[in-house]
C-alpha cells in the first residue's frame, strides 16, 4: 500500500537491489564470505556459476543479497550488475524481459522469445556481471536450462546469485552448494527490536526491555518476527501490553514467523482486520490501487460515513493506518 499523497499502488512481494533496512544487524560475516566467493573462489570451469542462499521465509536472504549488490567491493568488480525479483512468475519469456530490463535500465519491447533472447545475448556477451535472482519458487528444471543456456555468455564464470526457501530449487539451479543462511542471535534479534519498538531519542523503560528481551526470544532468531513485534509495539508504552505478546498462546502454533504476523493482525481493531483480510482477493504481485480498493471496501459495508466525514474520507483514514502498521 502507499501512504497518503503517494499515487499508485504496490505488488506485494516485490525486492528491489536498493537496502530498506536503515540498520542490518549479525550478517556481516554472511556478506563477506559470499562476496568472497564471487569475487575469488568462483568455478571458471563452468559456463555460469550459480550460487543458491537458502533459508527460512523471514530470514534475510533478500536484505543479505542487497548488502552484498551495493558493496563497494562488488560494484568495482563486475561490469554489470543485475537484479531480478522472480517470486512466483519463473516463464522464460518474462525472465528474459526482466534482466533485458535489469541490463538496459529501459522498458523492453514485447518481441518473441528467440529476438529477446538474441537481444539479451548481445547485452552480456563476453561481460563480467553478476546476476541475482531474488525470491525463486518454480522448480521446474526444463525452464532453467533453457534460461541457463541463454545467460551463458558472459565472461568465464559470471556468477549468479539465487535466493531461495527451497533445497529442491537450490539443487536445481546451483553449481555449488548452497549457502544455509543462519537464524540471529538473541542479541541481534533485539537490536532489530528495539530499533523498531522505540523511538531513537526514546529513554527506554526497564521494565519493557526486560519484556522485550523475552519476546525477541521467542522469535527463533527470525529477524522478521523481531521487526514485525517491534512496529507492533512501537506505540505501546503499557507493561500490560507488552506481556499480552509475550504470554499469548500463538507462539505454540509453530516454530516459524507466523506466530509474530498473526499477532500483528490479532492487534489490529476489528474494522482494519476485516479491510486488511480483504485485500486477499488480489493475486500476489497485484497492484492495489487506493481508490479503487476504497471503494470495494465502501460497496462491500466494510466502511461507511461516521457522522464527520464521509465513507471515502473514512477509507482513506484506513488506507493510511495499515499503512503504517
Amino acid at each position: 500500500m502507499v501512504p497518503e499523497g503517494r499515487s499508485g499502488g504496490t505488488e506485494c512481494r516485490q525486492t528491489s537491489s536498493f537496502i530498506a533496512e536503515p540498520q542490518v544487524y549479525g550478517r556481516e560475516e554472511d556478506r563477506d564470505r559470499i562476496i568472497d566467493f564471487l569475487l575469488h573462489d568462483v568455478s571458471h570451469d563452468e559456463d555460469l556459476s550459480v550460487y543458491p542462499i537458502t533459508g527460512l521465509g523471514g530470514l534475510g536472504k533478500t536484505t543479505l543479497s542487497q548488502l552484498i549488490f551495493n558493496h563497494e567491493r562488488v560494484i568495482n568488480h563486475f561490469e554489470r550488475r543485475l537484479w531480478v525479483c522472480v517470486s512466483e512468475d519463473f516463464g522464460l519469456k518474462r525472465m528474459t524481459k526482466a534482466i533485458i530490463e535489469a541490463v538496459s535500465g529501459n522498458a523492453c519491447e514485447d518481441l518473441d522469445l528467440d529476438p529477446l533472447q538474441r537481444k539479451l545475448q548481445d547485452l552480456l556477451q563476453n561481460k563480467k556481471y553478476l546476476l541475482v535472482l531474488d525470491d525463486v519458487w518454480d522448480d521446474e528444471p526444463e525452464i532453467w536450462q533453457r534460461l541457463k543456456s541463454v545467460l551463458a555468455c558472459g565472461a568465464l564464470g559470471a556468477p549468479i546469485l539465487v535466493t531461495t526457501r527451497s533445497a529442491k530449487v537450490a539443487a536445481i539451479m546451483g553449481t555449488v552448494s548452497p549457502y544455509e543462511l543462519s537464524k540471529l542471535s538473541d542479541n541481534d534479534c533485539w537490536r532489530l527490536f528495539k530499533q523498531r519498538a522505540f523511538a531513537a531519542d526514546e529513554v527506554e523503560k526497564e521494565e519493557l526491555v526486560v519484556v522485550g528481551k523475552e519476546i525477541v526470544k521467542k522469535c527463533g532468531g527470525v529477524p522478521l518476527a523481531a521487526k514485525v513485534l517491534g512496529s507492533l509495539l512501537r506505540f505501546e508504552r503499557e507493561v500490560r501490553e507488552w506481556l499480552k505478546v509475550k504470554e499469548s498462546n500463538t507462539w505454540g502454533l509453530t516454530h516459524n514467523i507466523m506466530p509474530a504476523l498473526r499477532l500483528s493482525y490479532l492487534n489490529l481493531p476489528i474494522n482494519l482486520r476485516q479491510c486488511f483480510a480483504y485485500c486477499a482477493i488480489f493475486p500476489k504481485n497485484e497492484r492495489i490501487e487506493k481508490q479503487y480498493l476504497i471503494e470495494l471496501w465502501m460497496a462491500n459495508g466494510f466502511i461507511s460515513c461516521d457522522g464527520k466525514l464521509d465513507a471515502e474520507d473514512v477509507g482513506d483514514g484506513v488506507w493510511n493506518e495499515l499503512y503504517r502498521r
